[in-house]
């Protein structure tokens, strides 16, 4: 029998059993939990469907949530199979889908390879898999095990995210982690602001990584390829213990500590049903009140409502910003950041107080700028 050349999203489907139950995009969209554009995204096929949405739909549109999985997951695969077989010449337009100018140089494979069968080779290699048949049955749901919620449409930015997010399960991987311990995991968050203190990321990352590993959970660092605009991202690995991604989006020490205690609220708040990706809009179906409670859990951690009011009182100078960072334990320019955040400073008017860094040879550490 000849495979079909053609495939349509679970999008289609959606909109045919809205129009024979007279269910607006509006009232489905605020079912499911999703804003406009992000319904929008699930119709078109560039948004996956998880468990929580799948259920929704069985909901409101009839069938089974394992029906909507099903659905969801053919068209993935058949998306990749007629990508695979769009490319006679053994899968140019999948590998110039790749990030590889940005591999290359991070070391992901090999820096002078050229030849294009052979980095085609050597990037099925980086994901774990032998061809691209198989890229696309693995990663129709997600990095490995991990069942990120990200978009395989073949866009360039959505691969460069699964780059990104590939090379911090490689980094985690083998990494002896004891069990989780959330209770122990949450104690020890307002400690590890204290790290802050050391300008260098090569001086607090194993601190702050080994302290999380202590309680079960385990941080890695990566720097995003070209096309990733991804800040964090956290899971749940196969053994049940969370994953902390962390790319040092923007360089700035004000950023890297707010993307960590984000991404720690979502394990602490949220737990395994949450698979987080800040600053990648293909990355899920976060609600905004997650997003909200993670956000305002970590500027409480950093910067305290009652030591954000003693500043007002003080008034915004680098003297008085310099002192309530020593009361909340953190470094002037995490507080510079979370008053720009809340727009009472202009960016860059105050940012000789932060610390900065920049990429030089390590992919997963930065150095600092002196």
């Amino acid at each position: 029998m000849t495979e079909a050349d053609w495939t349509s999203p679970p999008g289609d489907t959606i909109r045919r059993l809205m129009a024979t139950r007279e269910i607006d995009r509006a009232e489905l969209g605020d079912a499911l939990g999703l804003s406009a554009p992000d319904f929008d995204e699930l119709l078109a096929g560039r948004r996956r469907l998880t468990e929580a949405l799948a259920k929704t739909l069985a909901d409101n549109l009839g069938s089974t949530d394992r029906f909507w999985l099903a659905r969801d997951k053919a068209y993935v695969l058949d998306m990749a199979r007629l990508h695979a077989s769009a490319s006679q010449d053994g899968g140019s337009s999948w590998l110039a889908s790749m990030p590889t100018t940005s591999m290359k140089v991070y070391g992901w494979v090999g820096k002078t390879t050229r030849a294009r069968e052979k980095l085609a080779q050597e990037v099925l290699s980086f994901f774990g898999v032998s061809s691209i048949q198989e890229w696309g049955q693995r990663y129709s749901s997600g990095v490995g095990a991990v069942a990120f919620r990200t978009s395989l449409s073949l866009a360039s930015d959505g691969m460069a995210t699964l780059v990104w997010l590939r090379a911090g399960e490689r980094a985690a991987a083998g990494r002896a982690t004891p069990a989780f311990d959330r209770e122990a995991f949450e104690r020890i968050l307002p400690a590890l602001k204290r790290l802050s203190v050391y300008k260098r990321p090569s001086v607090f990352l194993p601190k702050l990584i080994e302290a999380c590993r202590a309680v079960g959970v385990t941080v890695v660092t990566a720097r995003t390829p070209e096309g990733c605009r991804a800040s964090g991202a956290s899971w749940f690995d196969a053994a049940g213990n969370p994953v902390i991604l962390l790319s040092f989006r923007y360089l700035s020490e004000d950023h890297f500590w707010f993307t960590f205690f984000h991404e720690a609220a979502h394990i602490v708040l949220h737990g395994e049903t949450h698979i987080d990706g800040d600053g990648v809009r293909v990355m899920g179906s976060d609600t905004e009140r997650q997003e909200d409670e993670a956000n305002a859990f970590a500027q409480e951690l950093l910067f305290p409502a009652e030591l954000r009011s003693e500043l007002n009182n003080l008034g915004i100078r680098p003297k008085s910003i310099m002192s309530i960072a020593r009361a909340a334990g953190v470094t002037a320019g995490i507080i510079v950041g979370q008053l720009e955040k809340a727009d009472v400073v202009a960016p860059g008017k105050l940012s000789f107080l932060k610390h900065r860094y920049r990429w030089m040879a390590d992919a997963h550490v930065p150095d600092l700028v002196s």
